[in-house]
């Protein structure tokens, strides 16, 4: 894997120098897609993750292992493909590398809130997923989130939890 904080400005890849203008040096993205593919820098060819954003105007991230801990982690998940449609938040952080301080894109260690009003629907049932005790549909939707990888209204949560013992 290329040398990060060695490889310079690439236009062709987001970089710190591209957050310097956001309020707090931060984006809020969406993962479109995570790929392994070659990388031009300094006439190196290496071959390193890239993500992939939905959305328009803004270029490819190349994932340092720090940033690919922190998203694995965020969302539970080892698999890149489930990290697909995911919301990541990406800053400026001074880091020291090679005897100096440089600024590093980092994925903060918090997920994106979800907008305002958010309806979310059962994976399973297909269902709008409501209150349940104590939980607000936005806590249900992300405990099940976090727990089968999709989120689950009340009902087919236990019902998935229930085939899971029933498997042991």
């Amino acid at each position: 894997m290329a040398d990060i904080m060695k490889m310079g400005k690439n236009p062709n890849y987001l970089g710190s120098w591209d957050l310097m203008e956001q309020p707090n040096q931060e984006i809020t993205l969406t993962i479109r897609k995570i790929v392994d593919e070659k990388v031009v820098a300094n006439g190196i060819t290496e071959l390193n993750t890239v993500c992939y954003f939905e959305e328009s105007g803004y270029k490819p991230m190349i994932l340092n292992i720090t940033n690919k801990k922190t998203m694995c982690k965020l969302y539970g998940v080892k698999d890149t493909e489930k990290l697909e449609g995911k919301k990541i938040i990406i800053g400026v952080d001074k880091v020291k590398a090679f005897g100096d301080i440089h600024d590093a894109l980092r994925i903060r260690h918090k997920r994106p809130a979800p907008p305002k009003n958010t309806v979310y629907k059962c994976a399973d049932c297909g269902n709008v997923i409501t209150d349940f005790e104590k939980y607000t549909a936005v806590q249900v939707a992300a405990i099940t989130q976090q727990r089968y990888g999709v989120t689950l209204c009340n009902c087919c949560s236990v019902k998935r939890k229930n085939s899971e013992s029933e498997e042991k």
